[in-house]
């Protein structure tokens, strides 16, 4: 039975608080409700007493009533004390989600760097919002507001839902809101393009550019074109990785540089991306001229575990990866070539293998992709001469 406390102010009655257990937890304590009853005007204390009685008894079967169906339907429970929740949108997205699930130790500089650039935007739109409060609508209005009236780009746009996604999917899992909105967000798609790739007769002309290049830099070039490094690969690479004895290049480091921390090195990108590649003949003699290069220039240092292509330091300094990128393009331009940059040459290197002979398993190894629809989807551009070269053999088979 509910205890019935009458609540006095300045000496008169106005309310009575009314208390009830409903049950017990797992921990065997005992659950109450407890809720307020305003006196009507013009009572009696006597008649207000009786009153606050039969409202108290009603109040009880009520609440119990509540309480069994809850028994019953402990989601339908759980969603609608979530929903009572307010918890500031821009403070859990700064203050918990950034921290706790980017700044974690577990996503690399480059990781964090990104998800920090599109928080920015997100939080300014949704500055003042509830997090229980904002719908999938909303979430499909900011995206449309980032194509039409931010301008961004479909890619950049992508960056940004992907973001909202992991913020959600984490405030849901923590319990902090029923449902994920982003459920009902329809993902934006990206335009297909042509990957950007050299031709063969442009990579010949490529080859023969090599010669006028100091000797670090023609290395740097054939090895991105060759075995399709990707840039933080190539600069992550220590003379012990040089397995001379059996033409082996082991990728076991990675470089990257963000504002907030400079360049750092890191491990590589996936699991699939630490391997060993197979070096050229001639990619082995470039390396042993360079190492003796390197030996020549820091006669007292043992260049194990220096960086084939260090920085400006030292022998023990990573280069800047972005003006690697500065130096590709500048080089590009002047013998002529399409304006690609070092990650283009990765394209180019798929592209060039497959249509040379080699298999997708190989070049998937090579370039070190956890799946090999990723070679084919992404890294390969359609040849003219391979797609004519497969019509003719139908053509020879059928006598076509």
């Amino acid at each position: 039975m509910a205890t019935i406390t009458p609540q006095k102010r300045k000496g008169a009655l106005v309310s009575y608080k009314f208390r009830v257990c409903v049950g017990r937890d797992a921990d065997n304590k005992q659950i109450f409700r407890c809720t307020t009853w305003p006196v009507p005007q013009g009572l009696s204390p006597a008649k207000a007493a009786k009153a606050a009685k039969r409202a108290a008894e009603a109040w009880e079967r009520e609440t119990r009533a509540a309480y069994e169906y809850d028994l019953r339907h402990p989601q339908q429970a759980q969603d609608r004390e979530t929903s009572r929740l307010r918890t500031d949108f821009a403070s859990f997205v700064r203050h918990t989600w950034f921290p706790l699930c980017m700044e974690d130790g577990a996503h690399k500089p480059k990781t964090v760097a990104f998800y920090e650039d599109t928080m920015r935007n997100i939080v300014d739109y949704f500055q003042g919002h509830s997090l229980q409060k904002i719908q999938g609508l909303d979430l499909q209005r900011f995206l449309a507001y980032l194509r039409t009236e931010r301008g961004f780009s479909p890619q950049y746009v992508q960056h940004h839902d992907r973001t909202l996604r992991r913020i959600f999917a984490f405030a849901q899992k923590q319990g902090l809101i029923p449902k994920d909105p982003m459920d009902t967000v329809e993902k934006p798609k990206l335009p297909k393009h042509q990957v950007d790739a050299l031709s063969e007769e442009e990579a010949h002309t490529f080859f023969s550019a090599l010669g006028s290049c100091p000797l670090d830099f023609r290395c740097l070039l054939y090895l991105m074109l060759t075995i399709g490094l990707r840039r933080g690969e190539c600069l992550g690479l220590q003379w012990q990785d040089v397995d001379t004895a059996h033409a082996l290049l082991h990728v076991e480091r990675h470089v990257t540089h963000t504002t907030a921390q400079g360049t750092v090195v890191s491990s590589p990108k996936t699991a699939a991306s630490v391997r060993a590649v197979p070096l050229l003949d001639s990619m082995l003699s470039l390396l042993r001229q360079l190492r003796t290069q390197q030996q020549k220039s820091f006669p007292d240092v043992v260049l194990e575990e220096s960086f084939l292509f260090h920085g400006q330091a030292g022998p023990f300094s990573p280069r800047d990866p972005d003006a690697v990128t500065r130096r590709v393009k500048r080089f590009m331009k002047r013998h002529g070539l399409p304006d690609l940059s070092p990650h283009d040459l990765r394209h180019s290197c798929a592209t060039l293998l497959l249509g040379s002979g080699a298999d997708i398993k190989s070049v998937q190894e090579i370039l070190g992709h956890t799946n090999a629809s990723t070679t084919l989807n992404f890294y390969v551009r359609p040849d003219p001469k391979q797609m004519r070269a497969a019509a003719n053999k139908m053509a020879e088979a059928f006598q076509l």
